[in-house]
């Protein structure tokens, strides 16, 4: 049963120390945002916003999802074979 004990003080160590290594990440993080004001965090959100819309475009040029504009008698043909395959379908 010792090392039962062994254990939960090496697992108390652990979190002792991880808090104190948050502790430290959020005080450097307040120290860095001390002089941050409404100004800086509304064009920070515009600029956050500026990249979203340019990662959505970049994503969806890569999904094919905004192709280049067919050109209109590709269109036209598409539609005469497909009517083609209809009459062909109805046996006309």
């Amino acid at each position: 049963m010792e090392f039962v004990n062994y254990i939960v003080l090496g697992c108390s160590i652990v979190a002792f120390a991880l808090s104190l290594i948050a502790c430290a990440r959020i005080g450097k993080f307040v120290k860095a945002t001390t002089d941050t004001d409404w100004e800086t965090l509304a064009n920070l959100t515009g600029d956050i916003a500026a990249l979203k819309r340019t990662a959505q475009t970049l994503n969806n040029r890569l999904n094919g999802m905004n192709k280049a504009v067919v050109p209109q008698d590709q269109i036209i043909q598409q539609m005469l074979e497909h009517q083609n395959v209809e009459q062909i379908r109805r046996g006309g």
